[in-house]
């Protein structure tokens, strides 16, 4: 017969056990988040996991709790052989490439339609899926003057023209 300290140890242990198991997938997104932090040289700002997830207080990263940016970056079918991995997987250069090939295609994009393109603000340091995050407006027209190839060509960033008001009469 157990006595209630083991009892109460044996719980703690298999409750400890199941958190561990239920996060392993959250671990082997780690890697990704790694890369891309080094791959755009984020700092500790913008480098972190609500880059891709919504995190309440207390709460880890998981597949349940990605943000819109997240959501795209997982949905999109390159990413298929990546997903679902444990701890110890081992990511090679070839996953990696993979990874990089579909954050890239969406660089462009304006995930939370806010105005700025994902590439500027991972680049300026706020977040491509927070529609209140956006770079500081002195900044991001630095940005766009400087670098030309890599500023958002979307319709919210250049305003399309008032149409002419005998164009509206008609």
């Amino acid at each position: 017969m157990f006595k209630p300290r083991c009892a109460q140890f044996l719980t703690l242990a298999v409750a400890f056990g199941m958190v561990f198991v239920c996060s392993v997938p959250s671990f082997a997104q780690l890697k990704f988040l790694e890369h891309i932090r080094r791959k755009y040289m984020m700092d500790k700002t913008n480098g972190k996991c609500n880059l891709c997830h919504e995190l309440k207080t207390d709460e880890d990263a998981s597949r349940k709790n990605l943000n819109i940016f997240g959501k795209k970056i997982q949905a999109d079918p390159e990413m298929k052989p990546l997903l679902g991995k444990d701890d110890k997987f081992v990511f090679g250069k070839e996953h990696m490439a993979i990874l990089e090939k579909v954050v890239a295609k969406y660089e462009q994009e304006d995930t939370d339609g806010d105005g700025v393109s994902n590439l500027e603000e991972i680049d300026l340091g706020s977040f491509p899926a927070d529609p209140k995050s956006q770079p500081d407006k002195l900044a991001l027209k630095k940005f766009r003057a400087a670098n030309p190839d890599k500023a958002f060509k979307g319709a919210a960033a250049t305003p399309a023209p008032a149409p002419a008001k005998e164009a509206m009469r008609k």
